[in-house]
């Protein structure tokens, strides 16, 4: 299972990158994904819109289940990876880098620190299948 250094993790498995400034990358873990099973279907959230931390911004299907696409700071979603409507697999083989749900900018400059790095998370994702 990769964890993908340098990033920032929620409980609920998402993850946020950043990418330059106040510009962040997010999208679900591979431990997410892998939990998840064949992604079928995602309902991105919408581009510009604001979202609270825990608010949920869209869903991931896949053949086992549906799952809730949560806010993992309070953002503003400044897009969104449109590739995943015809390949929402992207997420399954890639989830870091091809298969981002979207690109977004913090509302709260110190809301990485409620979040876990790395390690803190490999740690998490440990204690769940214990």
């Amino acid at each position: 299972m990769k964890i993908q250094k340098g990033s920032y993790f929620a409980k609920t498995h998402e993850w946020i990158s950043q990418e330059r400034d106040n510009l962040y990358i997010m999208g679900i873990s591979d431990f997410a994904q892998s939990e998840l099973g064949d992604i079928v279907y995602i309902v991105l959230p919408g581009i510009e819109k604001t979202y609270k931390k825990g608010e949920k911004i869209g869903e991931v299907e896949s053949v086992k289940s549906v799952s809730e696409i949560y806010a993992p700071v309070d953002l503003k979603i400044a897009g969104v990876n449109l590739n995943l409507n015809e390949t929402p697999e992207l997420i399954n083989s890639d989830p870091y880098t091809s298969g981002y749900i979207a690109k977004i900018e913090l509302l709260g400059a110190a809301d990485t620190l409620d979040l876990m790095d790395a390690d803190s998370y490999e740690a998490f994702i440990s204690t769940i299948h214990d």
